[in-house]
């Protein structure tokens, strides 16, 4: 944008601006154990590697939305500090109580109050999803990480045995381990899901609000995220399970790891059937009925 729209009556001047910029870094700067924490967390552990697409999901969002900042005016607000304070003592809390979820929020919420600061609330309403994308730089505690990869392990192998005998590979399920020629592929170490998992229902989140949808298409999308990503799994499971059982583990190693990173464009296929079945339906799916002709 150049800075004759960022200034004017409506705009920008470069002061608000640096001012803006200094809040948010001070923002970051008071909690910023809270933010290495959560570099430390994206970059050493492999499951919460997500973490690091957040920020360009953000960022990706925001562009698409970027022609909404004519209504983002300089428009100081006392909820922003307020919201800063909350956002800081949230962090303190959690640092004393060991509680890392909410030591992370709250230096997100920092962060959005130093925003809020300088424009008021009128940038959360122009920017919603954008806000929204930040909760996933939160590192997903491991209590919750093992309440999803439980059922996910146990449900993905049960549906990968049933394909395997349906194309006449003889596979024996035992518990979340299939069993190929006497082969055991455990699937909690070959591909239990849970690396790509958060990654796919960011994916869905980012595909739902880059699209003019309809909030209850948005809301059906986000609630199908569970099974897009146990299909996905399972996509990914099946040749995995065969390369374990009929090759030698090199190989199955690789072939492990460019099923994984297919699984983002798999996802995003599937939300695209989705959308084209809902209007096959004559379901409404846009917000503008142009859109969907």
């Amino acid at each position: 944008m150049s800075s004759s729209a960022l200034t004017g009556r409506h705009g920008w001047t470069g002061l608000q601006l640096a001012t803006l910029a200094l809040l948010v870094a001070g923002a970051v700067w008071s909690c910023l154990p809270a933010w290495k924490d959560i570099w430390l967390v994206a970059t050493q552990k492999d499951d919460s590697g997500y973490i690091l697409l957040a920020p360009i999901v953000a960022g990706y969002l925001f562009w698409i939305r970027r022609s909404r900042l004519r209504f983002v005016r300089c428009r100081t607000s006392l909820l922003g500090p307020a919201i800063l304070v909350g956002g800081y003592a949230l962090t303190w809390l959690g640092d004393e109580r060991d509680i890392h979820l909410a030591e992370h929020l709250g230096a997100i919420v920092a962060v959005v109050g130093a925003v809020v600061t300088m424009t008021g609330l009128e940038v959360l309403r122009q920017f919603g999803a954008v806000f929204l994308s930040l909760l996933f730089l939160l590192p997903v505690p491991g209590s919750v990480r093992h309440e999803i990869a439980g059922p996910l392990q146990l449900s993905a192998a049960k549906f990968t045995t049933g394909f395997l005998e349906l194309i006449g590979v003889p596979a024996i399920r035992e518990g979340a381990v299939i069993r190929i020629k006497d082969t055991p592929v455990a699937v909690g170490e070959a591909c239990d899901g849970m690396r790509m998992v958060f990654a796919l229902v960011l994916v869905v989140f980012a595909f739902v609000f880059s699209v003019p949808l309809r909030p209850v298409t948005r809301i059906t999308l986000i609630a199908l995220s569970p099974l897009v990503a146990l299909v996905c799994n399972v996509l990914r499971l099946v040749p995995t399970s065969l390369v374990y059982g009929f090759a030698d583990p090199a190989t199955a190693q690789s072939v492990h790891d460019v099923a994984g990173w297919l699984m983002l464009p798999a996802a995003l296929l599937m939300l695209l059937g989705i959308v084209r079945l809902m209007r096959w339906l004559d379901l409404p799916v846009f917000r503008w009925r142009l859109l969907a002709t």
